[in-house]
């Protein structure tokens, strides 16, 4: 029997974790609403999460705070508002009202409480930025800090995300509260040999600056290409019609046992040289840097425009190149995914007997002995999971990301020879913290 959890089990969990997950030292924490205000923000949040306005689901952003002037995480700089002139009382027909005109990619809804007690109230709306969101889902490396407050982040029927700022410090989704992984990449450190082995494909197409200690720029590109990959996988999750993508290691596509229907040319390689692009322009603008650092030169006498500028348009570039991968999947069948981001094919069928037992083994965070970890009942799951374990299962270095339609997604691997799964995976940038 499922143990549900609602709003009010959120709001203990926001306030247990609250002044625990401390983003800056040396900055007291914003303001928490009250207890009972907190649950009315939850569940008003929660509730207007299942009303359609003209067809369409109220997807929608909180940001919780006593004043207009929000500044942003770590920042002096002041998010730009709207006040409203006639603030309105926080309900599910004011968001019903509002969230329509306000993106939840940009914008949020500014929601003023008093510490003293009080019905909080929507105040005005605050310009927050796109390029948080964009980072969020693995599509930017460089963004503006989050708004240092309360952030309630409604992304689906019933899926709350809560934010102190750039901290993520909760998560209910589909009726229950979901334990967050401080960073992505450690969701995905079982598989560290498959990244490895792509990474050390792609690295002599690399251009290292001389300057910078071997280990960050060895740890840039490690991230930057688990980013790459986590940001197709969203790109999946944003198209809402499912799909699965192999992760295989370069020379090791051989072993899949899969029937593609469209194989891709081994010379058209999009997204590998607009990684490379986007990792040479990165180091370049770090060996100017390091260049002026040297010749004691200010970094104001010449601004660093032209590298800078050079830096974002090859993320953006990169970026559009993962979802182009990504879109792939619109095809039945799996999209084939290289470690060094060659696409192999795409509309893959997975040809083994569906019939034959299928054994796999969930990997959870209560359990420390990877041999104490629970059989998963293969009935539970759909055919498109079925398929991925079994893949995993009969293939050489080899990982699967399966995205249901409602988004959730779930990672395959071998470990051994035992083929193991975790559900609800944090695939999210691995260079931000709880995000």
């Amino acid at each position: 029997m499922i143990d549900y959890a609602f709003p009010a089990e959120l709001a203990e969990q926001v306030v247990s974790r609250w002044r625990t997950f401390v983003s800056r030292h040396d900055s007291p924490a914003p303001p928490l609403p009250p207890p009972a205000a907190l649950q009315h923000v939850l569940e008003t949040a929660f509730f207007a999460s299942f009303v359609r306005e003209e067809g369409r689901d109220l997807r929608f952003v909180l940001c919780c705070a006593t004043e207009l002037d929000v500044r942003r995480d770590g920042a002096a700089e002041v998010v730009a508002v709207m006040p409203l002139v006639t603030p309105r009382p926080l309900s599910i027909e004011s968001i019903r009202a509002l969230a329509p005109a306000v993106s939840s990619d940009n914008a949020a809804l500014l929601v003023r409480f008093s510490e003293d007690g009080g019905m909080p109230e929507i105040a005005g709306i605050l310009h927050v930025g796109a390029d948080l969101a964009r980072a969020r889902r693995g599509r930017s490396f460089y963004h503006r800090p989050a708004p240092y407050a309360l952030i309630v982040d409604v992304r689906d029927v019933g899926e709350l995300h809560v934010y102190r700022g750039n901290i993520k410090l909760a998560s209910m989704r589909a009726g229950r509260l979901h334990d967050q992984i401080a960073f992505s990449s450690l969701e995905l450190l079982p598989v560290s040999d498959i990244l490895a082995s792509g990474e050390k494909v792609l690295r002599p197409r690399i251009i290292a600056p001389a300057d910078e200690p071997a280990g960050d720029t060895s740890d840039f590109e490690w991230t930057a290409l688990l980013n790459t990959i986590l940001c197709i996988v969203n790109g999946v999750r944003e198209l809402k019609h499912g799909g699965t993508i192999l992760l295989v290691s370069p020379g090791a596509e051989g072993s899949l046992p899969i029937r593609p229907k469209f194989r891709l040319d081994e010379r058209a390689d999009l997204l590998a040289e607009q990684f490379v692009q986007f990792i040479n322009t990165r180091h370049a603008l770090v060996a100017e840097r390091s260049r002026r650092e040297r010749h004691g030169a200010r970094l104001d006498d010449a601004p660093l425009v032209p590298w800078e500028t050079a830096t974002f348009a090859a993320e953006d570039e990169l970026a559009d190149a993962a979802d182009v991968v990504a879109t792939l999947s619109a095809v039945d069948g799996a999209v084939v995914l290289r470690a060094d981001l060659h696409v192999v094919c795409f509309g893959a069928e997975i040809v083994l007997d569906a019939a034959l037992p299928l054994k796999a083994y969930e990997a959870t965070g209560g359990v420390r002995k990877s041999s104490d970890l629970p059989v998963v009942d293969s009935e539970s799951f759909g055919m498109r999971h079925r398929s991925a374990i079994r893949c995993v299962a009969a293939s050489e270095r080899t990982a699967a990301f399966v995205v249901s339609q409602d988004g959730s997604v779930t990672f395959c691997w071998k470990q051994g020879e035992r083929v193991l799964l975790k559900r609800d995976v944090n695939t999210a940038n691995p260079n931000m913290v709880g995000a």
